[in-house]
């Protein structure tokens, strides 16, 4: 039997090695590409200029593969299907995204804020390189969940930035006309702290940081008890494993302070602003975000002037390498 099985065995493989009557011919299918412009609107010469520059494709009309399609990964989009898995108390359902096509007579008003929110603010060298392939602009936006009664749940988004290669923007429609300045705030926060803190990371110019890093002795901040000890060496504080991931953190968390936070909140006396100030007391007290590093300017916070120090040293590198970290930060700004 188990010489039988090896005649069999090599038969198999030697038909299917020997093609010699068979050529392989390459494809005559063209490459797939996007079509730019899609249409004769004022707004497809800016998206065509956008491309000629940076590379990638700013789409206002798409089907959903150009959207859903995640390499290695699940399809990203919503499938309304009722079929689902249960085992034992658990259920699994189907969850995904919903992406619609924009209302075209919104998509210049649409491009306007986004190139104002997000894109204005980077030299083009620098989104050739690390924006996402494809800015699909749409409406209504949302993650979908099918619930136990077969109904949908939505959680309306903004924008998104997790499926490969892809940003997805919302308002493509008359909603962009109605979007608040916390709305946009707080889009302007997470584009930027990904942009720089995820995306740029490995094109930092730490060389030119040397007197942003000779402030703080970070073998000292690293060994130290309090927060205050931190501050005062000029090091906002998280924990790290070694000097050079405490210098590579100390960037992230400068960049971070900057572009969501404005100087004039950085520099408020937070011991006496209650008192002097109601106002802006509880405009900070309201906002997370300004809640977070507000006063840390100031010399009650700053006692030895550390922070201001690398606060002026990372705003002048980063405006010298073409990105200005103190105009993200004033953005929005209420």
């Amino acid at each position: 039997m188990r010489y039988l099985l090896t005649i069999i065995l090599g038969l198999f493989l030697w038909t299917g090695c020997n093609d010699d009557d068979e050529t392989l011919v390459p494809s005559t299918e063209p490459e797939f590409r996007y079509v730019l412009p899609q249409g004769n609107h004022d707004y497809d010469t800016k998206i065509v200029n956008w491309y000629e520059d940076c590379g990638f494709y700013i789409l206002y009309k798409y089907e959903d593969k150009d959207v859903f399609y995640n390499e290695n990964m699940p399809w990203a989009g919503f499938v309304q299907d009722t079929l689902r898995i249960n085992e034992s108390d658990l259920v699994f359902y189907n969850h995904g995204l919903v992406v619609e096509l924009p209302d075209e007579e919104y998509v210049g008003k649409q491009l306007e804020w986004i190139e104002e929110l997000f894109l204005n603010h980077y030299p083009k060298e620098l989104l050739k390189k690390w924006l996402p392939k494809k800015i699909i602009l749409a409406k209504n936006v949302a993650n979908c969940m099918l619930l136990g009664n077969n109904e949908t749940s939505k959680s309306v988004r903004d924008y998104y930035k997790e499926i490969a290669n892809t940003l997805i923007f919302s308002h493509g429609d008359v909603s962009v006309n109605e979007l608040t300045s916390s709305t946009l705030q707080k889009m302007k926060n997470e584009l930027h702290l990904w942009m720089l803190t995820e995306k740029l990371v490995d094109d930092y110019p730490l060389e030119k940081l040397e007197n942003f890093f000779s402030v703080t002795d970070y073998a000292k901040t690293l060994s130290a008890d309090y927060y205050e000890e931190w501050k005062a060496e000029g090091w906002l504080g998280r924990l790290a494993n070694s000097e050079d991931g405490a210098k590579i953190e100390d960037v992230k968390l400068y960049v971070e302070m900057i572009i969501t936070v404005p100087r004039e909140i950085l520099e408020v006396n937070m011991e006496t602003l209650m008192m002097e100030d109601f106002g802006l007391f509880r405009k900070i007290m309201m906002n997370s975000t300004y809640s977070k590093y507000a006063g840390f300017l100031h010399p009650s916070t700053d006692v030895n002037g550390n922070i201001k120090k690398k606060y002026d040293f990372i705003t002048g590198v980063f405006k010298a390498w073409g990105v200005d970290l103190e105009a993200i930060g004033e953005l929005y700004n209420e």
